[in-house]
């Protein structure tokens, strides 16, 4: 009877797409439900706002319904590691309730893949697969680093790595870019520049700077925005281009506004599989190449005459809140640091039997674990620079992120000094997208004096 009642309860479900409505179903438990197109989806669990204490039974129910025929693929996790094989139920048929005792601090979550009458994985916006799930957050106040010491010289490397910075000139070379019809009618005000700043390490900073046109010496805050994984063009950050220095910048110091192919080539042949580069090795190690460029955006916009001196913000997300978070740990002028579900985080977190932080659990359990590897990308793992954080930081996670996993970012928001502000959303039904922090935005915007 509970099953037909919770099925009636599904097809009423008013949820937009996307949105997941959060409510109490009649046991009482915490509910969410959620349109996924043409898939309703209803999850529950008997741990209030999805938190548990070592030593509670963590309960947790999912449905898919649809008039579409179908099934859905279900997993269990455990702090990211599989619990068996992979359970299939059909549309709308009854619930799949899975219960586990908590054992150790981290997350409990089951996350369902939607899957069409063949068999096959349903896709939506992006070609991405249509998931859906819930998690729970076992003492995420006791989740620390798997890997526990920073590695050797660590202070001492990145040191070196400022000095041979600072041994380069900022300069810097900017063309003026024009801004497209619909943009350019709505920001009339804003002047674009495409940037490109000299770099140790051999590439430059490239990006798109924005700010508003004749704005007077010390008027302005900084905004340095920084991209997902991927190969890309800069971005013009025109919105925050009206009140800032809004620099946003490539990960790769390349070329700006080229076709997409260009950067599509580039992914698929010279940049392929960057994020897995010379694990083994943190003098090669591709990130602090990345790191050394985050650097050098904070010292060139830090140079322009219209920087207030004081209004220093960060924001990215994934890979962006990876380098948003290295920019707070690597400069301490940084005044505001914004990173949405980060990678980078935790990457010695097979230490403890965890899934490790993006993008470290892309490879192989047997390379996550390895002893060189675990110490050489402690070098670019943000829980050891965080010690260095003076700034509020605001993240967020999603507990079916399987890509930059919960215990993750919460190591790293531990690892934070006990005087540093921080925040952090938890979005118990989300994935990588769709995961990210509101009041960051808001903190933003406030700093920048930009309305809603």
């Amino acid at each position: 009877m509970l099953k037909r009642l919770f099925c009636a309860a599904l097809f009423t479900a008013s949820a937009a797409y996307g949105v997941p409505a959060r409510g109490k179903n009649i046991a009482g438990e915490d509910e969410w439900r959620e349109n996924l197109g043409a898939y309703r989806v209803i999850v529950s669990t008997n741990c209030p706002d999805a938190r548990a204490k070592v030593g509670d039974t963590v309960t947790i129910r999912i449905m898919v319904a649809s008039k579409k025929p179908g099934s859905v693929r279900i997993t269990c996790y455990e702090s990211g590691n599989a619990l068996g094989d992979p359970k299939i139920r059909k549309f709308g048929k009854d619930f799949f309730e899975f219960e586990r005792k908590a054992e150790r601090p981290g997350t409990i979550c089951v996350i369902g893949e939607i899957l069409n009458e063949d068999g096959e994985p349903v896709r939506g916006a992006r070609k991405r697969k249509l998931v859906c799930g819930l998690g729970v957050l076992v003492d995420s106040d006791r989740i620390a680093p798997g890997n526990p010491l920073p590695p050797p010289g660590f202070d001492e490397f990145w040191a070196r790595k400022r000095a041979e910075l600072d041994a380069v000139p900022i300069r810097a070379v900017r063309r003026q870019k024009n801004v497209p019809p619909p943009a350019a009618a709505k920001y009339p005000n804003v002047v674009c520049y495409d940037t490109q700043v000299d770099c140790a390490g051999g590439a430059p900073v490239s990006g798109y700077l924005c700010m508003p046109k004749d704005a007077k010496p010390g008027s302005l805050p900084a905004i340095v925005v920084f991209h997902g994984a991927g190969v890309r063009s800069a971005s013009m950050m025109l919105r925050y281009g009206t009140k800032a220095i809004a620099f946003n910048v490539n990960a790769h110091g390349l070329p700006n506004g080229r076709p997409k192919k260009f950067y599509d080539d580039l992914f698929a042949g010279e940049l392929k599989d960057y994020r897995s580069r010379h694990l083994d090795d943190h003098e090669r190690n591709y990130f602090v190449g990345i790191y050394t460029r985050i650097m050098r955006a904070l010292d060139y916009v830090k140079s322009l005459p219209e920087w207030d001196g004081k209004n220093l913000i960060v924001f990215g997300g994934s890979q962006g809140g990876a380098q948003a978070l290295a920019a707070a740990g690597l400069d301490k002028q940084v005044s505001l640091c914004v990173a949405n579900v980060p990678s980078q985080c935790d990457l010695g977190g097979r230490l403890e039997k965890r899934r490790p932080g993006g993008p470290m659990c892309r490879n192989p359990i047997s390379i996550q674990q390895d002893a060189v590897v675990v110490r050489e990308t402690a070098y670019v793992d943000n829980v050891f620079l965080a010690k260095n954080v003076r700034c509020p930081v605001y993240v967020s996670t999603g507990l079916i992120d399987q890509t930059c996993i919960a215990t993750s970012v919460f190591a790293y928001y531990n690892a934070l000094p006990p005087a540093v502000e921080k925040h952090i959303r938890v979005n118990p039904v989300g994935g990588h997208n769709g995961s990210g922090s509101v009041d960051g935005p808001k903190a933003v915007d406030a700093v920048l004096k930009l309305e809603e």
